[in-house]
C-alpha cells in the first residue's frame, strides 16, 4: 500500500509539472524536476524527452550527464550507463555519487565483488567519517550477499558506536545479524531501523524472523505482508510467510506459500524442508518425498534432509528404508532434530498426529532463508 500511495503522489505531481511546462517550456529547472519525477514514477519516456530537450537547448551539463546515467540504469542499459559514468569521472575526477552508481550497476548484475571495489575508497574509511546512507547500505548488502557476515557486522558496529551508522544501514545490519544467529541484536536493530524506515525490507525480514523464533505468527505475518506488498517476488518473504502460516496450523496456506518460495529461490534447502514438512502434515507423502529429494539434489551432505526422508518412510511403515536414511542422517549430524524424531517413530515412542504437529512447529520456528533479500 505504501508503494502505491507514493506512486500515486508522484503521478499527481508529474501531471502538475507537465501542466506548468505548457506555459513555460524553456524553464530548465522545470525540465529537471519533470525528469526526476518521471523517473520515480516509472515514466522513462518522459525522462528521455527532458534529456533530449536539455541537450538541444544547450543547458546540458554534468548534472544532466548524471541524470542520463540514472535513466540508462532504469532502462537496464548497463553498458551505456557505465560508459556515461566513466566519461563523467574522467572529466570530474573521483566522486562518491559516480562510485555509488557504478556500484549499483555491478550489484544489479550480481557482481558483488565489483560493487565493493567500486565504492571501497568511499566506504572503507574511519568509522568517524560521515558516509552517504546509500553507500553504507550498498556496502553492507554486498558483504551480506558474499557471506562476509563478520566483516559486515564489525564495520557496522564500529559505526554504531561512533553514531555514524544511518538507520537504513542499521536495518540491513539487522538481517545480517539474523544470518549470524544474533537474534537479540537483530531484534533491537530492526526495531530501531523500522522507526525511521517502516517498510525497509531487511528490517522487516529481521523482525519477522525474530517473531517466528518467538512463535508469534501474527507479528511475523504483519511484517512479511508489508514486504510482499512492495516486493511480491521476494522468495525469502514467501518462505517466512509459509512458516508463520504453519505455526498457525494453516497447512494449505503454508504449503502454497512455501511452494511459491521454492519457485523464487529454488536453491534454498531450508525452504524445501519446510515444504516437505507441510506436505507431510497434510499426509501427502509423495509430495513430501519430492520436496526432501529436491533438497537432497542441492546438497547431499545435510543431515536434516535424510532425517526428513527417514520420518516419511517411518510414517509409511517402510522400516528398512527409514533405517537406511536414519544412518545417513546420524552420520552427518547426530543431534539432528529430524533424525531424533524418526528414531522415536521407529521405536514406537511417538506415533500420533499431535506429536508430529508439535515437532514440525518446533522445527519451523525461526527458520527463514538466509542471504536472499529479494
Amino acid at each position: 500500500m505504501t508503494q502505491q500511495i507514493s506512486l500515486d503522489t508522484q503521478i499527481i505531481r508529474l501531471d502538475r509539472l507537465l501542466s506548468y511546462l505548457q506555459d513555460d517550456p524553456e524553464n530548465a529547472s522545470l525540465r529537471t524536476d519533470i525528469f526526476d519525477v518521471a523517473l520515480q514514477a516509472g515514466r522513462p519516456e518522459l525522462a528521455e524527452a527532458q534529456l533530449s530537450f536539455a541537450r538541444d537547448a544547450g543547458f546540458d551539463n554534468d548534472s544532466w550527464t548524471m541524470r542520463e546515467a540514472n535513466l540508462r540504469i532504469a532502462q537496464q542499459r548497463y553498458d551505456d550507463a557505465e560508459h556515461t559514468l566513466n566519461s563523467l569521472q574522467l572529466k570530474m575526477g573521483p566522486h562518491p555519487a559516480i562510485a555509488q552508481n557504478l556500484g549499483l550497476i555491478a550489484s544489479l548484475q550480481n557482481n558483488y565483488n565489483d560493487c565493493l571495489a567500486a565504492i571501497k575508497d568511499w566506504v572503507d574509511v574511519s568509522p568517524t567519517t560521515p558516509i552517504e546512507p546509500g553507500l553504507q547500505s550498498m556496502w553492507l548488502r554486498c558483504l551480506h550477499h558474499l557471506h562476509q557476515l563478520d566483516v559486515a557486522l564489525n564495520w557496522a558496529e564500529q559505526r554504531l558506536d561512533c553514531k555514524t551508522l544511518h538507520s537504513e544501514a542499521l536495518g540491513v545490519t539487522s538481517l545480517i545479524a539474523i544470518d549470524a544467529s544474533l537474534l537479540n541484536k537483530a531484534r533491537i536493530w530492526s526495531e530501531l531501523s523500522l522507526r525511521d524506515n517502516p517498510v525497509l525490507t531487511e528490517a522487516l525480514l529481521a523482525r519477522a524472523t525474530v517473531a517466528l523464533s518467538d512463535r508469534d505468527a501474527p507479528l511475523a505475518k504483519k511484517h512479511v505482508q508489508l514486504i510482499l506488498e512492495r516486493h511480491p517476488g521476494s522468495g525469502r518473504a514467501w518462505s517466512a510467510l509459509g512458516f508463520a502460516q504453519m505455526l498457525e496450523l494453516d497447512i494449505n496456506a503454508a504449503r502454497s506459500s512455501l511452494e511459491k518460495a521454492t519457485q523464487l529461490m529454488p536453491e534454498h534447502i531450508g525452504t524445501w524442508h519446510g515444504l516437505g514438512w507441510t506436505c507431510l502434515l497434510a499426509k501427502d507423502y509423495a509430495a513430501a518425498q519430492r520436496a526432501f529429494e529436491a533438497a537432497l539434489e542441492r546438497d547431499r551432505n545435510f543431515g536434516e534432509t535424510y532425517g526428513g526422508l527417514a520420518v516419511i518412510a517411518a510414517m509409511q511403515g517402510l522400516r528398512e528404508v527409514a533405517e537406511d536414511h536414519l544412518r545417513r542422517a546420524i552420520g552427518l549430524d547426530n543431534k539432528g532434530m529430524s533424525a531424533q524424531y524418526a528414531r522415536a517413530l521407529l521405536d514406537g515412542i511417538l506415533s500420533d498426529d499431535k506429536s508430529i504437529l508439535r515437532f514440525a512447529r518446533q522445527l519451523m520456528s525461526g527458520r527463514i532463508a538466509p542471504n536472499e533479500t529479494q
